[in-house]
């Protein structure tokens, strides 16, 4: 009797037109203001989100491979029997390259990803992937190791802002946190292959076996739908509808709410926007004024992810990846010691990382954002601080020989589970759907350049610093990174995306000083 009573309800929704534009789910939902109490869940939603989740896995797995593949790439150019020799300025270059065009990628997807979709955008950066591959797969000399590595940026470019912001967009409250976070645990998985591979193949083998999973990443996204909150922004109503049901396990009821308090907060949003054109003068010198992303509930969130990101790649978060060897090398006080050895070690700070990102996804479902970025923070000084310590008393050659790449990968694995993570959280959580494109783009060109920067100056801060004083930096950005954490950053888990707006919306600055209101799951 139960069965028949749930397929009698199935055909009464169908009879009831699921094909329904967004101003017929206001009508027949109404002004909703929250949705928190009918995000239930389902097997069948769980597995759909997983779907769309494992598609950008492969593709963030593919991103994280150029970034590692400098580590493994100048130990070989830089031996003595290398077919093309670089010096230490080249290497530095090869390394920082990538970074480079990073941000063109960044600033192009903002563009493409409002006005394309989320799910065209990431099938287009898998191009750049395969042509980037390609050429350094077969690169002769430094000019095509450089192009190689700028196509190779360009990709990643493309993809970053995206895959966070589809995940963020298609997962419910209660699992966002673990599929907006998994993709650094992919994104290191990424590393930990290419690491490996490097270990026991030529570059150019490694090269040529990174363009197999941007290509399955592909065929994957080719079945699977685009974001519904996109869909519902450009008028495609009934396939946002239609989108959501599935991505909801079939359950048309609260994807219909969904829908409406995505239709609801942008119909306020348009009229808050025509109440200010009415109050100000039009005219060329203030149009500037009227970007979504200059608004103070875009704005406030922007700076709080920028800064952030800032701070924590000061911090040596990327470092380590792109110089694995030879931060490994430095963390012995910088002499010559065995690169093979260095290199099973690199692997082994991947494999931490991979294994602490997977960790961490899950301790998101239980554990706010905050408590974990704080104590990554506070970790990852720690470990760092202490290294700078032992590498100035200067002890004598062989003394504890394992301390100092045991600090090493505590780093790393304090570093990871915060720090390293927190950054595709916010992107994911924090940046209002409005802006969500432009917004995203320009976040992850500010990464990007700042990690331009930093690869390209590491040679020259380890001569002025010295290996102990680069760690203290490492630890004093850390430190820098936790307090920041502890005054701006709102914990985030748990709630809708639109709880985390009306957050933003506020007066609220310091997380501490903040409007506290009952707990009934506002922010």
């Amino acid at each position: 009797m139960e069965a028949l009573n749930k397929k009698q309800q199935c055909e009464n929704e169908e009879e009831a037109g699921p094909m329904i534009g967004l101003e017929e789910v206001k009508t027949t939902i109404g002004k909703v203001k929250s949705v928190s109490d009918l995000t239930k869940g389902s097997n069948k939603a769980i597995f759909a989100q997983s779907l769309v989740a494992g598609a950008v896995f492969l593709l963030t797995a593919g991103c994280g491979m150029p970034i590692g593949f400098s580590a493994v790439l100048l130990p070989q150019l830089q031996t003595p029997n290398s077919t093309i020799p670089t010096s230490e300025e080249v290497g530095s270059w090869i390394a920082s390259i990538h970074s480079a065009s990073t941000p063109i990628g960044s600033l192009l997807s903002g563009t493409l990803m409002e006005n394309w979709g989320r799910r065209n955008t990431l099938r287009l950066s898998v191009l750049p992937f395969l042509v980037g591959w390609s050429v350094l797969a077969f690169a002769g000399g430094h000019v095509l190791i450089f192009i190689g590595r700028l196509f190779c940026g360009l990709a990643v470019g493309l993809a970053a802002a995206p895959s966070q912001v589809l995940l963020g967009e298609v997962a419910e409250p209660k699992l966002r946190g673990v599929l907006v976070g998994a993709p650094f645990a992919s994104y290191s998985l990424g590393i930990l292959i290419v690491y490996t591979m490097g270990s026991m193949l030529p570059w150019r083998t490694v090269a040529g076996l990174c363009a197999i999973l941007p290509i399955f990443a592909l065929v994957a996204l080719m079945n699977l739908p685009e974001s519904p909150p996109w869909l519902a922004k450009v008028g495609r109503g009934q396939e946002a509808l239609r989108a959501l049901t599935w991505l909801r396990g079939g359950q048309m009821a609260q994807a219909r709410s969904e829908l409406a308090v995505l239709a609801n907060r942008r119909e306020q949003e348009e009229k808050d926007a025509l109440a200010k054109q009415k109050n100000r003068r039009i005219s060329w010198t203030n149009s500037w004024r009227q970007s979504p992303i200059l608004s103070r509930l875009v704005l406030k969130p922007l700076i709080v992810v920028n800064v952030f990101n800032i701070v924590q790649i000061l911090s040596g978060t990327y470092t380590i990846i792109f110089y694995a060897v030879d931060v490994l090398q430095q963390a012995e006080g910088g002499a010559e010691t065995d690169r093979k050895a260095e290199l099973e070690t690199a692997v082994l700070t991947a494999l931490v990382r991979t294994v602490i990102t997977v960790l961490a996804c899950l301790l998101l479902l239980k554990v706010g954002r905050r408590p974990l970025a704080i104590s990554s923070g506070l970790g990852s000084a720690a470990a760092a601080v202490a290294l700078g310590c032992w590498l100035y008393v200067a002890p004598a050659p062989g003394t504890l020989p394992w301390l100092p790449s045991t600090l090493v990968i505590l780093y790393v694995g304090c570093n990871t589970y915060g720090f390293f993570v927190l950054p595709g959280l916010m992107l994911g959580e924090m940046l209002p759907a409005r802006a969500r494109g432009p917004a995203g783009g320009l976040t992850f060109a500010v990464i990007n350049t700042t990690l331009f920067i930093t690869t390209k100056m590491y040679p020259w801060a380890v001569h002025v610093l010295h290996p102990h004083g680069l760690f203290f930096f490492f630890g004093l950005c850390a430190l820098l990174g936790t307090l920041f954490v502890y005054l701006f950053v709102p914990e985030t888990k748990g709630r809708t995306l639109s709880e985390i707006e009306d957050y933003f919306s506020g007066s609220n600055l310091i997380w501490q000083t903040r409007v506290k209101e009952p707990a009934n799951g506002s922010v």
